[in-house]
């Protein structure tokens, strides 16, 4: 993520409230546990590198039901505080893993030292929305041949950030899953995509999911106009009046490394 994303606590408190209101990880982690020996083919992993992984309670979950053999866990995180507490969680929650946490932007990453099996990118591929390219194609010379790149990004519709993202020229917030699409088969890579439908509950939006889809803090004033927005224009585009969630939708690429690249 971007610095200025990063600065102070409202970012965090921003987040965790978006987490609050959505199971998208829930419905993610499930997923990943139930088809890591299946479809996705890394339940054999015993290294994995996680790309922009924040303070990292998400990998966590992932980890221990998706990874039964990982011994070695790397993280590369721009932020400060997020690395060190991607470095505590770990060592609280999964105390047998080798961890290696690198506090910088992955565009200046030269990699781990060793290959791994699978690089993860969940829900972060927004902040590169102008060199996702370029990382994904770098990521190819950290993992074996054979290994994963698994990575997670919201769908198209419906999606109320994508539409609040038009409405204010916010480019992270309208790249999304067709965005992939094209860069992978641009670049002829081998890969698959599944889809994790998830819900997100939108009564009694605030400040702080304001903020959040906006991506920064926002004036009183900005606050009010947005949230009129939201329900005055962007939610009748997706959902009959008088409900409080609406249907969204992630999608998870998996991508695989031949072994001829």
């Amino acid at each position: 993520m971007e610095p200025s994303l990063m600065s102070g606590n409202w970012f965090e408190a921003c987040y965790d409230d978006f987490c609050q209101r959505t199971d998208f990880q829930k419905t993610l982690v499930d997923f990943l546990h139930l088809n890591g020996s299946g479809s996705l083919g890394f339940s054999e992993a015993g290294a994995l590198l996680s790309v922009g992984p924040g303070n990292g309670r998400l990998d966590v979950a992932i980890v221990r039901g998706g990874f039964p053999k990982l011994t070695h866990y790397y993280g590369v995180e721009i932020s400060t505080v997020y690395s060190t507490a991607l470095q505590e969680t770990f060592a609280q929650d999964c105390p047998t893993l080798a961890v290696e946490v690198w506090n910088q932007a992955v565009e200046e990453f030269e990699g781990p030292a060793a290959m791994v099996d699978v690089v993860m990118f969940t829900h972060v591929a927004y902040y590169f929305y102008d060199t996702i390219g370029k990382i994904i194609a770098k990521s190819m010379d950290w993992i074996v041949p054979g290994g994963v790149i698994i990575l997670t990004i919201d769908s198209e519709e419906p999606d109320l950030q994508s539409v609040i993202g038009h409405k204010y020229n916010i480019p992270n917030s309208t790249f999304r899953a067709s965005n992939i699409r094209a860069i992978l088969n641009e670049n002829n890579y081998a890969w698959e995509e599944f889809q994790v439908p998830y819900a997100m509950n939108i009564k009694n939006l605030d400040r702080r999911f304001v903020d959040f889809v906006l991506n920064r803090e926002s004036s009183a004033e900005d606050v009010e106009a947005c949230l009129q927005f939201i329900y005055k224009e962007a939610l009748p585009q997706l959902i009959s009046a008088g409900k409080d969630f609406i249907s969204c939708l992630q999608v998870v690429f998996k991508i695989t490394k031949e072994d001829n690249m």
